[in-house]
């Protein structure tokens, strides 16, 4: 969806989901107060989310999404959302744990960030989910790893048809530039924290993990950062001095 409010400015809608009606307000005039942002409507319910998702004459560029409802879970959203063209979902909840991170993942969430950050940091977490980005609150990416780290590989043959053989790392053809920014947003950095450590722009690394997910075909870090552990690409297991 595209609005503007003058010419060649574009303003992108957003719904919101919170059921505390005090944050609701703070986040809609928060967004409101921003040229660029269109608050179309915000839900204190599930339910109620449904049912404004589903009249909107036309959908959200990005829903702003809180975990916990009184009448159900705000996963549901999400998957509705992602039923439609383009919709972007940033999960924005005081729900850190590893079984909120996931699930809201797996459900499509394109980025996850604590209630926790400033106001500054969800109008860039929002740009960057924009932009295709993945933004993931540090807390909430350490789940991923953890979770990734743990996770089976291949099923393992019986130890006595196993045989020792050199690991095949597929690099995806990414630079050398590529492969450093990718393992910093592995590890759990924030787009701005990786550019202030690589000494380049935010813009120099929004265009950098653009090219990382289109040589990966991926669509979000959680998938990048997959892609490259199984592929042997990525170490998260290794600390780094």
């Amino acid at each position: 969806m595209t609005l503007t409010v003058s010419p060649g400015a574009p303003v992108s809608g957003v719904f919101i989901l919170e059921d505390d009606p005090v944050l609701r307000d703070r986040l809609t005039r928060l967004l409101a107060a921003s040229p660029q942002f269109d608050v179309l409507a915000a839900a204190g319910s599930l339910s109620e989310g449904q049912a404004l998702l589903a009249d909107l004459p036309t959908p959200p560029d990005i829903c702003l999404v809180d975990l916990g409802m009184p009448d159900g879970s705000g996963l549901e959203l999400i998957r509705a959302a992602k039923r439609l063209p383009a919709t972007k979902v940033l999960v924005f909840t005081m729900f850190g744990d590893q079984s909120s991170v996931l699930n809201s993942l797996e459900a499509g969430a394109d980025g996850f960030v604590l209630k926790d950050s400033k106001p500054d940091d969800l109008i860039e977490a929002l740009q960057s989910t924009l932009n295709g980005g993945a933004p993931i609150s540090a807390a909430a990416a350490s789940h991923l790893l953890r979770h990734l780290r743990a996770s089976p590989g291949p099923a393992s043959q019986p130890p006595a048809a196993q045989t020792v053989a050199p690991k095949v790392v597929d690099d995806f053809g990414l630079t050398p530039r590529e492969k450093e920014l990718l393992e910093l947003l592995a590890r759990g950095f924030s787009q701005k924290d990786v550019a202030r450590i690589s000494n380049i722009s935010p813009h120099t690394v929004s265009a950098h993990i653009k090219s990382i997910y289109a040589k990966m075909a991926v669509n979000s870090r959680s998938e990048a950062v997959f892609e490259a552990v199984q592929s042997g690409l990525l170490d998260l297991g290794v600390t780094r001095a």
